[in-house]
């Protein structure tokens, strides 16, 4: 299967993301100049959450096709891990990055097909740039996945999922996105929420920005079977420095 389009899930916004993304261009023009090879806008990571880029490897997975390569460039973990490269059962998606559990979520659903340790050249700075990169341009370009690396494990692959009541993501409008399953809320419910160290008043509803402005809202969100948290036409949870990985708790009041 080829790939045709690349998705590249990181935490380095700056320049660094156009040196990622030139090394891979150059590498998958030096394995086959005739290569063509697209390379989404970067979808940004909160720093050092690796339960973040679980969530956004999810995502992108949830809205591509088939054809569709999924790079993923964070570690915030001391350890230096095994760099991956593999393919989902279902729709077969091919996913490659450091082994530090970000791709957790889309294997817990996927599944895996084949997986590989890519070829090790020892500790080097940036190895989105000179490791990764290569890697995910000479794939794209053609090279069969055994040829880049050695059979690796499926037990071995990390994952980080996210528990009840845990943030997987806070948009920029300051709502919050998180697994709350145990609940048997009904519109029009009061609610009490406590996270990070604040307590809000809030009500469960439908659509949000029916309500007035200022109000505290709990809902059935956009991803999957994720809840949000927000404030309506507001700056949410913005100004609280919450993100990622912070617990919420949502009772009747």
């Amino acid at each position: 299967m080829s790939v045709k389009r690349i998705v590249v899930v990181s935490d380095c916004t700056d320049v660094a993301f156009v040196e990622m993304r030139s090394s891979i261009f150059r590498a998958a023009e030096a394995y086959a100049p005739d290569a063509r090879v697209q390379i989404e806008p970067l979808v940004p990571v909160q720093p050092y959450s690796v339960l973040n880029a679980g969530f956004m490897v999810r995502l992108v997975a949830e809205i591509s096709t088939p054809d569709t390569m999924i790079m993923f460039i964070m570690n915030s973990i001391r350890e230096r891990t095994e760099r991956i490269i593999g393919r989902t059962e279902k729709h077969g998606f091919v996913f490659e990055g450091t082994n530090t559990g970000a791709v957790g979520w889309l294997i817990e659903e996927f599944g895996v097909a084949e997986c590989y340790e890519v070829h090790d050249p020892g500790f080097v700075p940036f190895g989105g740039k000179f490791v990764h990169g290569p890697a995910v341009g000479q794939f794209a370009a053609g090279r069969p996945m055994a040829e880049i690396g050695t059979p690796f494990p499926v037990e071995k692959i990390c994952r980080t999922l996210p528990g009840e009541g845990t943030i997987v993501h806070v948009d920029n409008f300051g709502n919050a996105k998180f697994p709350l399953r145990d609940q048997s809320f009904e519109y029009g419910d009061e609610l009490v929420v406590e996270v990070g160290g604040e307590v809000f008043e809030a009500v469960y509803w439908k659509r949000m920005m029916e309500l007035e402005d200022g109000t505290w809202v709990v809902y059935p969100g956009s991803s999957f079977d994720l809840h949000e948290f927000g404030e309506v036409r507001g700056k949410g949870l913005l100004p609280y420095g919450v993100g990622a990985g912070a617990q919420i708790s949502v009772k009747r009041a």
